[in-house]
C-alpha cells in the first residue's frame, strides 16, 4: 500500500515567467480527479491514525508549500467545492512581512534588474562572485545562475546579508507581495484546513553548519504559528527537500511529530520514515503527464530510461 502526497505551490491564472504557477482549470481537474478516483484525506489525520482510513480505495493527500497568497484566492474555493482536505505549510517570515521566498526573490530581482553587474564585498564572498553580471539569460553569463545555489549553502546570516546586497541593488525591480495574511492562514484553519510549518525564513537547512541556526528555523517557526493560530504545527515541510539526520533530530526535538521531503515517490506506510515522507510535486504541464505523475508511470518510466 501507497499513499500518495501531492505537492503544490501557486495556483493563479496570472504569468510569472520565472515561477509560473499552476492555472486554476488544471488545479480544478487535478483536484476532480482526485476526489474521483482516491480517498483524499488529511495527512496528519491520517499519519495520527492510519486505522481510521480502511479503505479499498488508492489513498492522496493535497499538499502546499510557502504560503502564496493565491492559495487561499483561488485553491480553497476549489478545494471546498470538492470536499477536498489539504495541508498548508508556510514560511513564517514571508508571511510576517509579506515577502515571498528568498528564493522566488533572488531570480526575480536578478532577471528583472536593468543594472549591468552586482557587486557583493563581504569578506566571505568568493572571488568571483564579489562582482557578476546580473541578467542570467545573458549566454556569457554563467556565474549568476551560481549565486543561489551557492546562497543555498552559506549561513542564514550571509545568506540574508547577500540577499539584502542583490535587492538594494536590484530596486528598479517591483517585487510582488503576493503572500497571505495571518488572518488568511487562521481562515484557512477555521475551513478545516490543516497548518504546518516550512521553516521561518526557507533556507537550506542541511546545508546550515550551525544546529542552533537549524534549531531557531524550527522553533521560532512553529512558535509563532502556535501564537498566531492556537495550535502547535504537527509537520515540518522541509524547505527546498533538504535534510539530514540533524534536521530529523532537531525537528523531534522542537516538538515536530513529521518531516515531509520531495522526493518523486509515493509513502510507503510502516517502511518510510516518518521525518522523511517523500512527495510528488504537479507542476504546470500538460494533463497526460500530470495523470502520468498521479499514477507513478511517469516516474517509473524515467528510472528504466536511466
Amino acid at each position: 500500500m501507497v499513499v500518495r502526497n501531492f505537492l503544490f505551490h501557486r495556483v493563479s491564472d496570472e504569468t510569472d515567467a520565472m515561477w509560473p504557477p499552476m492555472s486554476g482549470s488544471l488545479f480544478k481537474k487535478i483536484i476532480q480527479h482526485l476526489t474521483e478516483n482516491f480517498l483524499v484525506v488529511p495527512l496528519e489525520q491520517y499519519l495520527d491514525d492510519p486505522g481510521a482510513f480502511q479503505t479499498n480505495r488508492k489513498i492522496a493527500t493535497v499538499l502546499f508549500d510557502d504560503g502564496y497568497k493565491d492559495n487561499i484566492q483561488y485553491a480553497s474555493p476549489i478545494l471546498a467545492q470538492y470536499k477536498c482536505p489539504a495541508s498548508f505549510y508556510i514560511v513564517t517570515d514571508c508571511i510576517d512581512k509579506n515577502v515571498p521566498t528568498w528564493t522566488y526573490l533572488i531570480d526575480t530581482a536578478l532577471a528583472g534588474t536593468a543594472k549591468k553587474s552586482i557587486e557583493l564585498s563581504y569578506d566571505f564572498v568568493p572571488e568571483k562572485f564579489k562582482s557578476f553580471e546580473s541578467n542570467p539569460n545573458r549566454q556569457s553569463n554563467s556565474l549568476t545562475r551560481e549565486v543561489k545555489p551557492w546562497m543555498k549553502k552559506i549561513s542564514n546570516q550571509q545568506r540574508l546579508l547577500v540577499m539584502q546586497s542583490i535587492l538594494e541593488q536590484c530596486n528598479d525591480v517591483e517585487i510582488s507581495h503576493n503572500m497571505m495574511s495571518w488572518d488568511d492562514i487562521r481562515q484557512l484553519g477555521q475551513q478545516g484546513f490543516i497548518i504546518g510549518s516550512h521553516s521561518q525564513t526557507h533556507p537550506m537547512l542541511a546545508s546550515l553548519q550551525s544546529e542552533s541556526e537549524i534549531s531557531d528555523e524550527l522553533r521560532i517557526s512553529a512558535e509563532k504559528i502556535l501564537q498566531e493560530t492556537g495550535n502547535f504545527p504537527k509537520t515540518i515541510s522541509y524547505p527546498i527537500g533538504s535534510f539530514d539526520n540533524r534536521v530529523v533530530m532537531l525537528s523531534k526535538a522542537n516538538g515536530y511529530k513529521y518531516g515531509l521531503a520531495v522526493e518523486q515517490r509515493f509513502y510507503r506506510p510502516g517502511k518510510d520514515d516518518l521525518f522523511k515522507i517523500p512527495r510528488v510535486e504537479l507542476y504546470q504541464e500538460s494533463w497526460w503527464k500530470v495523470k502520468m505523475r498521479i499514477s507513478g508511470v511517469y516516474n517509473t518510466l524515467k528510472r528504466v530510461w536511466r
